[in-house]
């Protein structure tokens, strides 16, 4: 089900829910997390423990950055801006517009993510978690 957002000066959003963003605009999200989370735990590996968390690497702000641009792309299915909807054309957005529009678009990202855990299902190839 879609959400009208409403944005600064009459403008508004219709989101798509997380569950009908398509695949073309899922990969690109699922690349950036899974490089979040490999560079995060790089960071954890090599970081002094008593240091640990008080500094950010700049280069996972980035990809943070990148994230939340993907998501709001992802799930914004038509605006009334005249822009397309395209990372490149989040950056003429004010920074009140592009916050909201940040904030809903990260809600249940989750479920925008592959399980890639273990199957329980008796078809599967592959032998159940604990057999």
């Amino acid at each position: 089900m879609s959400q009208k957002v409403e944005l600064s000066n009459g403008g508004w959003a219709i989101l798509r829910d997380p569950a009908a963003v398509s695949v073309k605009n899922r990969r690109p999200v699922e690349k950036v997390l899974m490089a979040i989370g490999r560079g995060q735990a790089k960071a954890a590996l090599n970081q002094d423990p008593a240091t640990a968390g008080s500094e950010l690497d700049p280069a996972i702000v980035d990809q943070f950055y990148e994230l939340n641009d993907l998501l709001i792309v992802a799930r914004v299915e038509s605006w009334s801006f005249d822009l397309p909807i395209s990372v490149d054309s989040l950056g003429d957005l004010v920074q009140e517009d592009y916050v909201v529009l940040q904030k809903i678009a990260a809600e249940n990202v989750t479920s925008m993510v592959p399980n890639f855990g273990l199957s329980n299902d008796p078809s599967s190839p592959t032998l159940p978690s604990g057999a």
